[in-house]
């Protein structure tokens, strides 16, 4: 437990720019596993979709980070909608089942996944407790 307390508070503490760049460098090891996959790259987005929705709302550096890193064009508001109207148990439990199947391929894929979201949820400079339950679970 202390180790993961440990691993939020590396997160929170990144700047932007660091953040960003890990997301990319994920992002380039995860995209040719993603591309493999039946639906590997829209399903991938279910993840990013919750760990932005896992506290329930949207921030706006969690948003700029979204923006940068998928190139989608979606204003604030129309986000916030999306994150607002996708909260909650099925979506979190969605992209739980996601994670663990592409885990099935490879234990780096998995640990890649659960940096994405620490890079989103960290977004604000704070993992909240329940960013924190729902990277806890894609964990596990």
């Amino acid at each position: 437990m202390f180790e993961f307390q440990k691993l939020c508070k590396e997160y929170e503490n990144l700047t932007y720019d660091e953040r960003k760049a890990i997301l990319l460098e994920d992002w380039v090891k995860l995209c040719p596993v993603l591309g493999a996959i039946p639906e590997g790259i829209p399903s991938f987005g279910i993840v990013v979709l919750a760990a932005c929705a896992a506290d329930g709302k949207l921030d706006p550096a969690e948003y700029a980070l979204f923006l940068e890193i998928t190139g989608v064009q979606l204003s604030f508001e129309d986000l916030a909608a999306t994150v607002e109207f996708a909260r909650g148990k099925d979506l979190l439990e969605a992209a739980d089942a996601i994670v663990d199947t592409y885990g099935d391929f490879s234990e780096e894929v998995k640990l890649l996944m659960v940096s994405f979201c620490l890079c989103f949820c960290s977004a604000d400079e704070r993992i909240t407790v329940s960013e924190k339950k729902f990277i806890k679970k894609l964990i596990r």
